[in-house]
């Protein structure tokens, strides 16, 4: 199972559609619904009903989703947790602009 299937079922799951997922996600219509039967696959079961008006989650697309949804607040934590340990903003901004805007523009909101 691959994680990146699981986030195009996700996006699947709260549009409603497919082609509005692939818009959201940035990928092409064919490769989301390629990537979700492979899910479907790997699962051994159907998650979704597919209609030409959109897509239904299945009983089995309905639980999946409930987990899924799980495995993404625990990545958005970790993720969160591990990304902002080390991070510290440090050096020098430098700022090249015309000798007028410079000057009477941007050094007095500078100095504030």
């Amino acid at each position: 199972m691959n994680w990146d299937d699981i986030r195009i079922f996700l996006a699947v799951a709260r549009s409603g559609q497919i082609l509005g997922a692939a818009r959201r996600l940035g990928l092409n219509h064919t490769t989301v619904a390629r990537r979700l039967t492979a899910l479907e696959t790997a699962l051994s079961t159907t998650l979704l009903t597919r209609r030409t008006n959109g897509s239904t989650l299945t009983q089995a697309g309905e639980e999946f989703l409930l987990a899924a949804e799980r495995m993404e607040a625990e990545m958005l934590a970790a993720r969160s947790q591990v990304g902002n340990a080390d991070i510290a903003v440090s050096g020098t901004v430098r700022i090249g602009a015309p000798d007028g805007f410079g000057v009477n523009f941007l050094a007095p909101r500078l100095a504030r």
